[in-house]
């Protein structure tokens, strides 16, 4: 049975066609993963189907008695929610019911015998329901959410002091109690640590109900799905199976796909060709007519889109023979400690990657130590020699600006043909470079960044989370320019496919006490 049907989906930004006589349908029982590369058209394929887009043309129909809930990459949160308040809001339904059966209990003290048992009667229905819907299992059900997904326990915490990775958590773990008969899921494991991955995998595993994933997580796709659709050429493509098998059929695909491309390509010149010689002719201007009715018939297949070449670099400018950074009993946080004070020398030429669950400090060490944020107690030293490149995990800017725009805000001088050079080799081709910033993808927005970042020389690199949103090839791209850089580098990374290739030694935090490791 068919929970979602899409057919013959348009959508497109100005003259931009992201999709072209797309479909796509989700059936009982099916745990689908949504894959293509950075700029594609997955996250706006999701928009799409959860009603926060509109297509240009074509059905997207809902079963109406189902349900769903959507985990959007780029969550805003505006209000003073905490943390419980927010996830207990899930059952606000059943804490009602709770009250008015209580209500009923308390009535007894004051109404009349007669009324009794029909008072007991309907508390004991309520009760009965409570117990069907399983209330008396909350606590032990956010428990296990909050223990699965790394959440602080610091429940009385409101929503708008966390971090993005805090955030997503929640709201994740929010999307789990709910249980809505589809979740759609926009990089979900972005911000979770390998054991949470872990957790969540089998969450969905055994997940009763449907959902659609985007994930560039390959290992995670292939624990959680049994259904991929490929974002190809402005169309929807699927393949039975997990994720190895679709990677099995993906190149005989392409490959076939490639050759009908070529063969109509050449029917229509052929037939072009054929019109253009014979029109004009009395004799056989019908016959070039006819071939002109049949050529406007015909279907056109799109042109094959190859996976794009990404070149990172981040250009060196000196070495030195100093220490790089001296950090002693440094104390960081905000109102109170995150951790134990932190000693720790940094030389020059290392590679550090900092590890430790989300919300442990990470990033607050970074800022602390780039001077965004005040100690708490304790020092740390720079080395005069330092030139820094520093990539923060979010983007706080303007969404509203295109990338042209992004870059004439800090090189006024640079023509629009130099800045389409710079950024072409990030994978911001054509009308990528004047789309607005809300219209692209988190990968995009993350290229973007790193091709202005990347026009400064330094020699020591700071990264936060540099790979969320990105698709394999970027990340592979990324890695061979950090491996080329011979200065100091300091990574935050919850990814271990993308660290474990550079030879970096491992810091680990904890929240109860900070301890060092030597990879």
């Amino acid at each position: 049975m068919s929970i979602l049907n899409v057919e013959n989906l348009k959508f497109g930004y100005l003259d931009d066609t992201v999709f072209k006589n797309a479909s796509f349908k989700i059936l009982n029982g099916e745990h689908i993963g949504l894959v293509g590369i950075n700029g594609c058209g997955k996250s706006t394929f999701m928009n799409l189907i959860a009603h926060k887009l509109h297509p240009d043309n074509g059905t997207i129909e809902w079963d109406k008695n189902i349900s769903f809930s959507y985990l959007d990459q780029h969550l805003k949160v505006y209000d003073d929610l905490t943390i419980k308040d927010y996830l207990y809001d899930v059952y606000s339904e059943l804490y009602d019911k709770e009250k008015e059966m209580n209500d009923l209990y308390d009535s007894l003290v004051s109404v009349d015998e007669s009324k009794y048992d029909k008072i007991i009667s309907k508390a004991e229905a309520i009760n009965e329901y409570l117990e069907e819907k399983g209330f008396y299992m909350i606590k032990s059900r956010i428990s296990n959410v909050i223990n699965g997904l790394g959440i602080d326990d610091a429940l009385d915490r409101n929503l708008k002091d966390l971090s993005s990775g805090q955030r997503g958590k929640i709201f994740l773990g929010k999307m789990l109690l709910e249980e809505k008969d589809v979740l759609l899921l926009d990089e979900p494991t972005n911000f979770l640590d390998a054991s949470h991955v872990e957790w969540l995998s089998k969450y969905l595993i055994n997940y009763k109900h449907e959902f659609v994933v985007i994930s560039h997580d390959q290992v995670f796709l292939n624990n959680v799905c049994n259904v991929i659709y490929a974002v190809d050429n402005k169309s929807l493509v699927r393949y039975k199976g997990n994720y190895e098998d679709y990677l099995k059929l993906k190149d005989i695909r392409r490959k076939e796909y490639e050759a009908s491309y070529v063969a109509q390509q050449k029917y229509i010149k052929k037939t072009e060709d054929f019109i253009n010689r014979n029109l004009v002719r009395a004799s056989t201007t019908k016959r070039a007519q006819s071939r002109r009715k049949e050529l406007e018939k015909i279907v056109r297949i799109e042109k094959p889109t190859h996976e794009v070449e990404y070149h990172f670099e981040f250009p060196f400018s000196n070495s030195f023979n100093v220490d790089s950074v001296k950090v002693k009993d440094l104390v960081i946080g905000y109102n109170k400690p995150l951790l134990k004070p932190i000693n720790l020398d940094i030389h020059y030429g290392d590679r550090i990657v900092i590890l430790g669950a989300n919300g442990v400090g990470k990033s607050t060490f970074l800022k602390t130590i780039l001077g965004f944020i005040k100690p708490l107690d304790g020092s740390f030293k720079y080395a005069s020699y330092n030139k820094l490149l520093y990539f923060e995990q979010e983007y706080h800017g303007d969404l509203s600006i295109t990338p042209l725009e992004y870059f004439k805000a800090k090189y006024p001088s640079y023509e629009d043909k130099k800045i389409r050079s710079i950024l072409g080799k990030y994978g911001i081709t054509g009308d990528l470079a004047i789309k607005k910033f809300s219209e692209l993808s988190g990968g995009e927005i993350t290229k973007v960044r790193f091709s202005l970042l990347c026009l400064n020389d330094s020699n020591l690199l700071v990264l936060d989370e540099p790979t969320n949103h990105l698709d394999k090839h970027a990340k592979t791209a990324l890695k061979d320019a950090i491996c080329e850089y011979p200065g100091t580098v300091i990574i935050v990374s919850h990814e271990k496919e993308f660290y474990k290739e550079l030879n970096c030694r491992e810091i680990v935090f904890d929240k109860i006490i900070y301890k060092k490791e030597v990879k």
